[in-house]
């Protein structure tokens, strides 16, 4: 079978990006699409960068999910090509993402949990992390109507959401391909704190997200 040209790899991943939503499945075949086409990553990550740019604020979180895909996979094979890649741009990637706008408050607690697994996971480099914890800061915020979003997707968002957790936990302990298991150990003996300022702002986004989930379960159960 011949190689894909780029030319070709953009306009069918481009498509696949247009049709991208929350849900895993379509994270997963965008993402397995650009890993499989490895060789074409710049191409591919201006593509993300493009789309990135036309979209309104909410939906740019999914292309950060995507992000996110290809960064854990590579991850696990013990690949640099495409963290060597995204990390040049992370930051303004995560910027995009989050202005500080309604729509952008809307995506703050999702990217939280995308960062502290790249965190957990050493992903990126100490300058890295510090800098997307500085833009991140003490914002949190949740889907609401306020960020533009209709109701139907803030329901839809909230099942997506339900579904991504489940597979965050199941790969809270997947680790590098080959990695000697005392460097799991060390990793966490040098990374645990104390609890901190960090952990009760952890544990405030997750009750606001509980309690934006109660709010709108009323909302649907009045409106039936």
């Amino acid at each position: 079978m011949d190689e894909m040209d780029p030319f070709e790899a953009r306009l069918l991943f481009g498509n696949m990006l247009d049709n991208l939503t929350g849900a895993q499945p379509t994270i997963d075949r965008v993402s397995g699409f650009a890993l499989k086409h490895t060789a074409m990553a710049d191409d591919l990550l201006d593509c993300i960068a493009d789309k990135l740019d036309k979209l309104q604020v909410p939906p740019r979180l999914n292309l950060l999910f995507v992000v996110d895909a290809i960064l854990i996979s590579s991850n696990r094979s013990s690949s640099q090509t495409w963290a060597d890649l995204i990390k040049k741009n992370i930051v303004a990637t995560v910027t995009a993402v989050i202005p500080e706008t309604p729509g952008g408050d809307s995506n703050v607690p999702q990217v939280r949990k995308v960062v502290s697994g790249w965190k957990r996971k050493s992903v990126f480099d100490k300058g890295i992390m510090e800098k997307l914890d500085k833009l991140l800061g003490k914002r949190s915020g949740g889907a609401t109507s306020e960020s533009g979003m209709r109701h139907e997707d803030i329901l839809k968002r909230i099942e997506e959401d339900r579904e991504r957790h489940k597979r965050h936990k199941e790969d809270v302990w997947i680790r590098p391909a080959g990695e000697v298991p005392e460097n799991e150990l060390e990793l966490y003996w040098e990374t645990a704190s104390d609890f901190n300022d960090a952990d009760w702002q952890e544990i405030t986004v997750e009750n606001e997200e509980y309690q934006q989930e109660r709010q709108l379960a009323e909302i649907v159960r009045r409106s039936m």
